[in-house]
């Protein structure tokens, strides 16, 4: 359910010179084959985070891993809420791996969740192949107790509340209550996935049929958001 829908492109760094990028003297790597999104050697993602969680903790917590030079927190569109995940650089590709590696360190009182970050395609051609190989729509699994929630994934970045509001009454014949939009903690900007809240089974199990079709042009990828402590 962490985010996931990511963009890296304009991604903003709180504390990196020059945005923690600097030119490359090397010879250029060739392209990725469309479809493929790979590994950001220098970033990792980090879940599972602390609301009291900062950039200095993260420093602290991984100082033997190597030089944290970026933090990109995630939060809600709307709200701000921050929602307990992002995405850290570091200065080396060997510092970024120490990092996958200690998956499960205790930060704030809570294991981090680790892995490395994707760097997306570069063209829109491969970003478009990508996308749609990612977000080839399954099934969705048994509804947790206690869910009035669907996550929202593979939005359209001009989404907006009467849209998702429209998408679930014209699609499904449901009142959606709540809307929360996911963006970056610092920069604020939307990660084209989402959360909408229903009042009751029937209306989210109507609204959850609604899985795979077109919102703005893209098929929506939902799930079921479990509640806090809940199973």
């Amino acid at each position: 359910r962490e985010e996931e829908e990511e963009e890296d492109a304009g991604m903003t760094f709180k504390s990196a010179k020059d945005g923690g990028k600097s030119a490359s003297k090397s010879a250029p790597e060739a392209p990725p084959a469309a479809g493929v999104f790979p590994i950001a050697s220098t970033k990792v993602y980090m879940g599972n985070l602390a609301y009291s969680i900062d950039e200095a903790a993260i420093k602290a917590a991984f100082e033997d891993c190597g030089e944290v030079i970026g933090v990109n927190w995630f939060e809600e569109k709307e709200t701000k809420k921050f929602l307990g995940a992002g995405v850290i650089e570091f200065d080396t590709a060997e510092a970024a791996r120490k990092a996958v590696e200690a998956s499960g360190r205790q930060v704030h009182g809570r294991e981090s969740k680790i892995r490395a970050w994707e760097q997306r395609g570069n063209t829109a051609e491969e970003k478009k192949e990508a996308r749609d190989k990612k977000f080839d729509i399954k099934p969705m699994g048994d509804k947790p107790n206690g869910c009035y929630t669907l996550f929202m994934g593979n939005l359209n970045f001009a989404i907006d509340d009467d849209t998702i509001f429209n998408f679930f009454k014209d699609g499904a014949d449901v009142e959606v209550s709540t809307v929360r939009w996911l963006t970056h903690k610092d920069s604020g900007e939307f990660r084209g996935v989402g959360f909408a809240d229903f009042n009751d089974d029937e209306s989210l199990l109507k609204a959850a049929a609604m899985n795979g079709k077109a919102c703005m042009g893209r098929p929506i990828r939902l799930d079921w958001q479990a509640p806090k402590g809940g199973n």
